[in-house]
């Protein structure tokens, strides 16, 4: 065989292998195939609310286990509350403080395949560890690598890997004056917490001498972050498109998938919100900010989930459609591989922007009555009209499980 034959053999070899690596891509148009369709909501259970024994300060997050345990993290009161499938009120976990299995101010929570219960407390950033009886199992670390501590991260969200976790957050650090860098990042990482593929990455600056906190400038994906089935990561990286990157276990991006959309104006509701937001966040800094500046528009993910069968959802952050007569949100549905489906408008009396929901991956939703003003209550961020607002401050947080019939 000729010198000239092999390299060309060569050549569609290493082609071959190139195009291979390329990410699959789906665009869909702004209509989804099958248009739009009521989802009914019927209950299984509730907890909480005036009426009910259980206390919940703020619900951080709702996840399950492969038993379709629910576990209710409550980010104010430093606990995990574990519910049977049924509803019934199986134990609390953990508690506030520096120790073994203690935590304070948590931002998440997710579950290992072996039922270790992993919560993300937030600065100094760490991972506490649970086993399913609630005991110690020990405490994880974000690092880059050996020799880094990783002591001046900020931990915001977590997800179950299959040979580790995946952890978002924010690394600080300080250089002279009044300039702090803040990388924020998301990452596969061993089970330990040390990096290994690094999947997203922002770079961002605060001058505490001219403090101001933009809403672009701050966004990442905290709330637009979900795990697959079988341990992919997918995540909605810009704020103002429709567009969703699926990674590997291996840290690969392995699909990409988009539909058309238009951001809309905020009303003056959710402008008022995104103020309130950025207010709340800005509590956590050690000067009070002298600027907030937020968009006009709401970003275009307000929350990402994916279900056992590989289906995607998502909450836009505005919606053209009309909700039919009966409902409250509408939600973006595309299959395992990113078609774009159909659109779910669920039934009830909730607020789309009061109320969260929490698509679990059996498909049962778990919605929070109440989770955006607890949360800026605890951040003593006012929601009220007036000085005096008890009515809103003495009002319990309610949690319901609900079984979605199409």
């Amino acid at each position: 065989m000729s010198s000239r034959v092999i390299l060309s053999c060569f050549l569609l070899i290493v082609f071959a292998a190139t195009a291979s690596a390329e990410p699959t891509a789906v665009h869909n148009p702004d209509q989804a195939a099958e248009g739009v369709v009521t989802g009914q909501l019927q209950e299984i259970w509730r907890a909480g609310g005036d009426d009910d024994e259980i206390f919940f300060g703020t619900i951080a997050t709702v996840k399950s286990d492969a038993e379709g345990n629910i576990y209710l993290l409550d980010g104010q009161l430093s606990e995990v509350h574990r519910y049977s499938p049924e509803g019934e009120h199986l134990a609390v976990l953990g508690q506030e403080g520096d120790g073994p299995g203690e935590m304070r101010g948590p931002n998440d929570l997710f579950i290992l395949a072996d039922g270790t219960i992993c919560v993300l407390q937030g600065f100094p950033g760490r991972v506490v560890r649970l086993h399913p009886d609630g005991t110690p199992a020990g405490d994880a670390k974000y690092s880059k690598g050996e020799g880094d501590t990783g002591q001046f991260a900020v931990m915001v969200r977590g997800l179950a890997h299959p040979d580790g976790m995946v952890l978002a957050g924010i690394r600080m650090s300080f250089g002279g004056g009044s300039v702090s860098t803040q990388d924020y990042f998301l990452a596969q990482c061993d089970p330990d917490g040390q990096e290994r593929h690094n999947l997203l990455n922002k770079a961002h600056t605060i001058d505490y001498a001219e403090f101001e906190l933009d809403e672009m400038a701050m966004d990442f994906v905290w709330s637009r972050l979900a795990k697959g089935p079988e341990g992919q990561v997918v995540t909605a990286p810009d704020r103002d498109a429709m567009r969703f990157e699926v990674f590997g276990p291996d840290g690969s991006l392995e699909r990409v998938f988009e539909r058309d959309y238009a951001v809309g104006t905020r009303t003056e509701n959710q402008n008022k919100l995104a103020h309130q937001i950025i207010e709340a966040v800005g509590a956590n800094y050690p000067v009070p900010p002298r600027k907030i500046t937020t968009e006009s528009h709401q970003a275009a993910v307000n929350g990402l989930w994916v279900t056992d069968d590989g289906h995607v959802w998502v909450q836009p952050g505005n919606r053209k459609t009309d909700l039919p007569d009966g409902t409250w949100t509408l939600l973006d549905v595309y299959d395992a591989e990113g078609v774009f489906v159909r659109q779910v408008a669920l039934t009830g009396d909730h607020d789309e922007n009061a109320d969260q929901i929490f698509i679990q991956p059996n498909g049962h939703f778990v919605v929070v009555r109440g989770a955006l003003d607890a949360w800026l209550n605890q951040q003593a961020v006012s929601t009220g009209e007036g000085e005096e607002d008890e009515s809103e401050e003495e009002a319990s947080l309610e949690v319901v499980c609900y079984r979605l019939e199409l």
